[in-house]
């Protein structure tokens, strides 16, 4: 279902009762705004858990003993992309 920004001001009401997405699109550029999920169809997950289940997998490039070696490492690592090789 597509809808204009006026009909959406006119007929709020349409969101109540939704069944599939809807776009809102601007009529004149033709761009969309925004898209409408109904409630049925949205994630009951909070999005920090989704996140935070991204970093708990991966396995770190390097185990440092201390952050003065770690820092040292960082800084080698920008100044070879600033400067290259």
């Amino acid at each position: 279902m597509t809808i204009g920004i006026s009909e959406l001001q006119k007929n709020i009401s349409l969101f109540k009762n939704l069944d599939e997405t809807v776009q809102i699109i601007d009529k004149k550029t033709k761009e969309v705004l925004a898209l409408v999920l109904p409630k049925s169809q949205m994630e009951t997950h909070s999005l920090t858990d989704t996140l935070g289940g991204i970093l708990q997998t991966k396995d770190t490039a390097h185990s440092y003993e201390s952050v003065h070696k770690m820092v040292e490492d960082a800084y080698e690592q920008e100044m070879r992309e600033k400067y290259g090789n």
